[in-house]
């Protein structure tokens, strides 16, 4: 999570002020898109008007708007893997939905990549006086929302259109859709509200076992790393975490805090919590490895549809190897 300071100072400087410390200054704004602002709701509703023209590859069913920007899918088995997956990102947090200390008064948010909008119904409903937009590539949102809750289909990496600013924004998970980090930081720094937050959720690939249990030629590795050669390919860094602090900085946000998680893939941790992230990590990858692969292998590392099956069912049979402890630095 980062803070967006508006004192005039040098980009790399930071404060003694605790983490903890800040709190948001609320624009009286209650929405993101004024009565004026026309051009950019014609904009997203031209987008949404093209967005369902479904592109349909490998079995699995892809986003229409921007065809490509994105190399996962939009089915009904990968929404309900996004789910899953919102699941286990509260249970990293002890059951919250962020970690920045934004106020129960906070005014405008944002959650980019929202997919099936699971986290910004959520938050819309803790704190019914936000005003909170979900952004995604794909309309695959529920149609009744909290009313203070509203889905726009846009593409994160393309100019923003809005002209009211947030409180706070939300990204997570846009990895393998992401072609240009330090862009998307300036476009979330132009858009925050002068003492707001902005908190990023990632993944790196590849993977790795946590006690060297799996060796260099394990086919999950093997697949993980495909996986980081084919969206290195399509012009996206799956490494790209190591570098979000020093982007960060670079633009002007302070009070950056880092964190350092893993999902375990599989019960092999000890404790009850860490086993019952493992075994909800083991069901996601049932029908995540399919997901986050197929396009990938496919479209830029020119695999047929044979051999990412095989590749596919060896990843899946070492990942239910239970003397290998296998995990996704986050």
């Amino acid at each position: 999570m980062s803070h967006h300071d508006a004192a005039d100072r040098p980009p790399n400087s930071s404060s003694d002020e605790s983490l903890l410390g800040r709190h948001l200054e609320i624009d009286d704004c209650d929405s993101a898109l004024g009565d004026d602002d026309r051009d950019a709701e014609s904009a997203f509703t031209s987008a949404a008007s093209r967005a369902t023209d479904w592109r349909f590859e490998n079995g699995r069913r892809y986003h229409a708007y921007d065809d490509g920007a994105y190399n996962l899918p939009n089915d009904e088995l990968e929404q309900d893997r996004l789910d899953l997956q919102h699941t286990m990102w509260r249970m990293i947090h002890s059951g919250a939905l962020h970690m920045s200390p934004v106020p129960d008064t906070v005014g405008s948010v944002l959650d980019v990549g929202c997919g099936t909008g699971v986290w910004t119904i959520q938050f819309a409903e803790e704190h019914p006086n936000a005003h909170v937009i979900g952004t995604d590539l794909s309309p695959v949102q529920p149609h009744f929302v909290p009313p203070n809750c509203e889905f726009l289909v846009d593409n994160a990496e393309r100019e923003w259109a809005f002209t009211r600013r947030f409180d706070f924004i939300h990204a997570r998970m846009l990895c393998m859709g992401m072609h240009d980090w330090p862009r998307f930081f300036r476009q979330c720094w132009d858009n925050l509200n002068p003492g707001g937050w902005l908190e990023l959720r990632e993944i790196t690939f590849p993977w790795g076992s946590a006690d060297g249990t799996a060796v260099a030629d394990s086919p999950l590795l093997d697949w993980s790393e495909k996986v980081r050669l084919g969206a290195a390919k399509a012009g996206i860094d799956t490494t790209a975490c190591a570098s979000f602090e020093g982007h960060l900085q670079s633009i002007g946000f302070v009070h950056i805090r880092k964190e350092t998680p893993s999902w375990p893939l599989g019960p092999w941790p000890r404790g009850s919590r860490e086993k019952k992230m493992g075994a909800y990590a083991l069901e996601n990858l049932e029908s995540g490895l399919h997901a986050v692969s197929s396009a990938v292998f496919s479209r830029y590392l020119d695999m047929s549809t044979e051999s990412i099956e095989l590749s596919l069912m060896e990843a899946r049979k070492d990942l239910h190897d239970p003397t290998k402890h296998f995990y996704a630095p986050l």
